[in-house]
This record gives structure tokens, sequence and C-alpha cells, in this order.
């Protein structure tokens, strides 16, 4: 089973989980611990707490940096003490630095060689793409296949940049990726494998959701949203927010996937007017629009959760052209508080200003958490 993130899961303190002083120095594919993403997401009593039970606080990751590392190139002075305090040590920072040049693929591209296709089997990991399990280094991953010319003036395209802001995110509540190979006419890439399906799966054998499960899975990509559109300095719009993109980890919360398809298209002729295009890939010139869609899409989604969808024979959801839908939420089935009502409400809105960002709908949900008496400490 692949290393993955639930280790990393510090909504809950350490003394109510068994595995907690076993897996606090665990390190995931790329070796970063939970004082890494601690000390990068800006978490000082996280950091306090991992110290107090002492965490290494020298680690390295993959690209040899500390969580003190992190923590310096984030800007969280407080966590910068805290670390220094406890002898924490940026091995890069304090030493001559080697430059690193874009060119340089042996840090971002796979080699296909490392992909072991014997007992491969076919997955549905997502909308976009072909997948299947495979084997990479003893471990599996999920190779997804793109056909890299889609239609003129469109072809798929990773840059070597782009390739290594995507294989540094890390947030408990998005997929990893891992990497990425271009081979011929295929772009091929490879993310964290989760055997336990998507949403869309969930929704097809249970049809709707008690509340208080609605409520952790909406908090789970709202999330890994707010951790997406807050990212620094390279904020990342989905623009392609799905059920089949949510996927199910083993300790049953949900991860973001396919955050990655917005970078992976370039024109090839710019100039060329093709609005079919255009529209096909749903593109957008205004990020802010772009996050407003993403907003749309979990307001459905969330909806269905506690809806279901067999009230909604006149709604097809194609969640890439949302905002072309005329859709009121009735609330028949499910029993959630009129906050909750406003809030999916707010988020389908066909005015985008009503749409409340991601650090907002967390509130919101968290709060209406503590009123179901589950636990809803704030990650993001």
């Amino acid at each position: 089973m692949p290393k993955s993130f639930l280790f990393l899961d510090i909504t809950v303190p350490f003394p109510t989980k068994k595995t907690s002083l076993i897996a606090k120095n665990q390190q995931d594919y790329d070796n970063r611990t939970a004082l890494h993403l601690a000390a990068s997401e800006g978490h000082a009593s996280i950091v306090e707490l991992l110290l107090h039970y002492k965490a290494n606080v020298n680690l390295k990751d993959r690209w040899q940096r500390t969580p003190l590392t992190d923590a310096r190139l984030y800007g969280h002075r407080d966590i910068c003490r805290i670390l220094e305090v406890n002898r924490g040590k940026d091995f890069i920072n304090d030493h001559p630095m080697t430059i690193r040049h874009e060119q340089d693929s042996n840090e971002v591209n796979f080699d296909i060689s490392d992909l072991h296709m014997q007992h491969s089997s076919s997955v549905e990991q997502g909308v976009f793409g072909e997948s299947e399990k495979v084997k990479w280094l003893g471990t599996w991953v999920v190779k997804t296949v793109f056909k890299r010319q889609i239609f003129h003036p469109v072809k798929m395209i990773l840059s070597a940049k782009d390739n290594t802001h995507l294989r540094e995110l890390r947030h408990p509540n998005i997929l990893q990726f891992l990497g990425s190979i271009e081979q011929q006419d295929q772009m091929i890439l490879i993310t964290e494998y989760l055997s336990k399906g998507n949403l869309e799966d969930i929704l097809n054998k249970r049809v709707r959701l008690d509340l208080p499960t609605a409520l952790r899975y909406a908090l789970d990509i709202a999330r890994g949203m707010n951790y997406l559109h807050e990212h620094k300095p390279f904020p990342i719009v989905h623009n392609h927010l799905d059920t089949r993109n949510l996927l199910q980890d083993e300790g049953d919360h949900l991860k973001i996937g396919e955050y990655w398809v917005q970078m992976l298209y370039e024109r090839i002729n710019p100039n060329e007017d093709n609005r079919q295009v255009s529209d096909s890939l749903s593109l957008s010139t205004n990020p802010l629009n772009d996050t407003k869609k993403d907003i749309c899409s979990f307001g459905h989604i969330f909806y269905q959760m506690l809806e279901g969808r067999h009230l909604q024979t006149n709604v097809s959801f194609d969640f890439v052209h949302l905002e072309s839908i005329d859709f009121k939420p009735m609330f028949l089935v499910s029993r959630c508080s009129k906050r909750i009502k406003e809030l999916i409400e707010d988020c389908t809105s066909k005015d985008p200003s009503q749409r409340r960002p991601f650090d907002a709908v967390i509130q919101i949900l968290e709060e209406e958490s503590l009123t179901l008496g589950r636990a809803a400490c704030p990650v993001c």
C-alpha cells in the first residue's frame, strides 16, 4: 500500500490516536513529514505539539529542505523561532545554494522504465485521460495517459517548472502529484493511488449521505480547494471539480484530484480565433471567475451529497458547464440547517459575487459540525 498523508491528519490531537507517536516521523513519497506540512502551512500549535512528542526537527525531504527551510520560505516567523529554539537547522539557506536550471529534468521527470506493468489494472481516478494502476519502485501508483494533441490549436504540455510546483504541493485533502513523462504523442502523469474509489461511487451506492458524513466530506473538499486557491506563490484554480475526481483515502477522507488539468493546455497558435476550443476546455482569462466556478461546483456537489440524485430528474449535472444550468436547490429530503441551505444557495448562485470564498465556507462548515457534536478543528 502506498504511503499516504493519513499520518498528516492533524485535525485530531495526538493523544486520541494510538498510532500517532509511531507515525510522527513517517515520510511520504518525497520524504516530507507532518512537521514539514505544519511548518509550511503556518500551524504553530501543531508544530509545538509534534515537537512535544519528539518529532525529528531536522529530517530532510527530497529537495534537502527541513521544516525550518519551509517555515522561512513561507514567511512564518513565529514557527521559525520555535524550530530554532528546538535546534532546527536550515541546510539550504545556511550554506551556498546550488542553482538548478529549469532544463535540468532529472528532478522532475520519471523514467518510463521505472513503471512496471505486471499485474496492472484499469482504474477510474478522475475525468480526464486513461488511468491504470501500476508499480513504481515497489509502490502502487496511478499512470494516466493523455493524447498530447487534442485538436488544433491545443496540445497537452507541462513545463519542468510547473511539474516541480505540482510535486511540491502538500495537503491532506489533495491527491499527491508525483511527476510526468512526455512520450511521443502522449503525456503521462503519475499520481498517488487510492484504492477506495471516488465520491461518484459512494453516491451511486448510497444515493445520498447523512448530514454528519456530508459535512465531513464537504469540509475535506473545501479545505483542499482553499489550499489550492490560497497557495503561495502559485495559486491553483481547479476548474474541473467533479464527483469523479474526489477520491477517498484509507481514513475515509476525500482528496481532490486533477487540479493539474488547467496547467496542461498550451495554445499552438494563440492568435487563431477558435471559440470551440475555448468553450470545450473551459479556459478563462479571469482568475477570479475561475475560483468562483470552483465554488459553484462545490455547491452542486454538496447539494448532491445531501439530497441525492433521484430528485433531480430535470437537471443533468455536467460539472464542466454548471454555470449555464438554471438551477435552484430544493431541500426535500435532508434535514440540514437554514445556514447550510443558504450556503449552498450562495455557492450555486448565478451571480458570481454571491459565491463565498472557501475560507468562509470552511468557517461555516466547522461551526455547523460543532453543533452536531463532531470535532472540526481548523486545518487551513
